[in-house]
This record gives C-alpha cells, structure tokens and sequence, in this order.
C-alpha cells in the first residue's frame, strides 16, 4: 500500500514537471545568410530556429522551417558567464564553409557544439579559422 501510494503521486506530478520544463525552454531565431554545417548536417541558409531538445540542455534542436529540415546536436553547456543581453550564433569559417561552434544565450549561457569530422579535417591541414557572429533574438 506504501509503495501504491507513492507511485501514484510520482505518476500524478510527472505531467506537472513536464509542464514546467517545456515553460523553461528557449528558442532563438536567426537569419543566417549562409548554408552551415552543424554537427556533421548541413543546414541550408534562411531562418534558424534553435532550442533545447532535451531537459539537461546537452542537446539542441536547429530547424530551418522553410528548408523543411532539423538536426540535433551534441552540446556542452557553459554557465556562470557574464551576461551580455545579445543572443548570437558563433560560426568557425574556413574559406566559404561555415560551422556552428557555440550558441550564446544573453542570460550568459554557452552551447559549444564538438567540431565535425570535416571540420577536423580541415583544422588538421593546419587551417585557422575565422569567427563569424550572427545575431538571433528570442522567439
């Protein structure tokens, strides 16, 4: 009886936490002038929705709603950052290709997406990069 009591309280505040982390989540939207890879997918240019996919925030979910595409992507995530009240993709750009490197939140919040395998490749033919900032704002 004890345990049928507690389980049925768990299954009961399930929807109510549920609740509060879709309330949590943020999206970002941008307008990115180019086509960019994100975690080994291209995403072409246009509109960019990007939000958290999953509860621990590791995960982002990038949409381009006209291109008809979405990708996840691996995320580390960084807090305790100064705020800096701007929302920005930070693109690595090696020649005419791009790369999504992090997504800054203006709360402070740092996504930083791990490099894909052509990204590697390119930095290991000792390649420097460039940082190209995009500006999003909250959806």
């Amino acid at each position: 009886m004890k345990y049928t009591r507690a389980i049925a309280l768990m299954v009961l505040a399930l929807p109510i936490a549920a609740a509060a982390q879709l309330g949590s989540s943020q999206k970002i939207a941008a307008n990115v002038p180019f086509d960019f890879v994100a975690w080994n997918r291209v995403v072409p240019a246009g509109n960019c929705i990007v939000q958290r996919a999953s509860t621990s925030g590791s995960t982002l979910a990038i949409q381009n709603t006209k291109a008809g595409m979405s990708t996840l992507a691996v995320s580390r995530e960084d807090r305790g950052k100064a705020a800096t009240g701007a929302y920005t993709l930070v693109f690595h750009k090696y020649g005419t290709r791009h790369f999504l490197a992090q997504v800054n939140i203006a709360d402070g919040t740092v996504y930083r997406l791990p490099e894909s395998k052509l990204e590697r490749e390119l930095r290991a033919q000792n390649t420097a990069p460039q940082d190209q900032i995009v500006l999003a704002s909250l959806k």
